[in-house]
């Protein structure tokens, strides 16, 4: 009886596993899109910035 329990907790431990690091691959990969966007908005918004500082008009 101690052994079937312990290949059931092994194996429940893999399927847990397996689980949360499908979802981390999956949240990854769903974000990357935005995550682009986000860099690239930033970007633009300090590109912003520096052009204010360094307008010769006080």
């Amino acid at each position: 009886m101690k052994a079937g329990f312990l290949a059931r907790a092994r194996g429940q431990a893999m399927v847990e596993y397996s689980a949360i690091t499908a979802a981390l691959l999956g949240f990854t990969v769903l974000g990357w899109p935005f995550l682009v966007q986000l860099i690239n908005g930033l970007q633009r918004y300090f590109q912003g910035i520096y052009y204010i500082i360094q307008s010769p008009i006080p």
